[in-house]
């Protein structure tokens, strides 16, 4: 009798720990699928928005990425679909807000300035251990940046009867090929469908179309102004975005 019992204590662990590592497997299974990944960061830049061109200041010269913003913060989307556990293959989109700074080549103390960035592209990814509870990966793409500014203050110029105080307002649209974009991260698996973890992504990229104008608004009854802006050379420039995302697989 103690015998049987044993043997049926011992056939009901191995059922349970069966049972256990089959919703385990089915917790972790492997994803494919569209995927859906949203995340926020950090993002510094090195390199020249352009090189050789007409400054605010009048001068002419380059104007560096640091010499402009103290970094950026950038919302990252990326839609695609896992053509297998390890490939992802899909598009990416951010939008950096730029936190401008006081400078004498495009933003005088007291001025009111922003900035935006745009990134967009196609994006594919491999993942070393999709069924793991930590998933690492590694990411490459290109694409396009959009770099819109606006700034605006006050400014003295020469009138007729001597200096005045005017208003000047640059607005300008920067634009050029993202070359390549590196991305290193991984997923923590928080259930079935849900991943969670950092991302460091690196970017090669040049500006290389410039345009918008500035306007000059005199005191009434005085005109306003509005000149194009002038010709600069391409800007190089390199970016690193460190931050933390979160998947879904649908």
């Amino acid at each position: 009798m103690t015998g049987r019992l044993s043997w049926a204590l011992a056939a009901a662990v191995a059922l349970g720990s069966a049972g256990a590592s089959a919703q385990e497997v089915a917790t972790y299974s492997a994803p494919t699928g569209l995927e859906v990944t949203v995340g926020l960061g950090f993002q510094a830049g090195a390199g020249y928005v352009y090189k050789n061109g007409q400054r605010l200041d009048r001068t002419v010269g380059d104007v560096k990425l640091s010499d402009a913003a103290n970094g950026a913060v950038p919302f990252l989307v990326e839609l695609g679909y896992r053509v297998t556990p390890n490939w992802f293959v899909g598009a990416y989109g951010s939008y950096s807000y730029i936190l401008s700074k006081e400078n004498p080549y495009s933003c005088f103390e007291g001025w009111e300035c922003s900035a935006s960035q745009i990134r967009f592209g196609p994006q594919v990814q491999y993942h070393f251990s999709p069924t793991a509870s930590f998933d690492p990966f590694v990411g490459v793409g290109f694409g396009m940046v959009i770099l819109d500014n606006k700034n605006s203050g006050p400014t003295q110029v020469q009138g007729p009867n001597g200096p005045l105080t005017a208003n000047l307002e640059l607005k300008s649209q920067t634009r050029g090929p993202e070359f390549v974009n590196v991305t290193v991260g991984g997923k923590w698996r928080l259930g079935h469908s849900l991943s969670f973890g950092p991302y460091l992504t690196g970017t090669y990229a040049r500006y290389t179309t410039r345009s918008g104008d500035t306007t000059l608004a005199l005191p009434a009854p005085l005109p306003t102004t509005t000149t194009p802006l002038g010709f600069a050379e391409d800007g190089p420039y390199g970016l690193i975005m460190l931050g933390i995302r979160g998947s879904w697989n649908i």
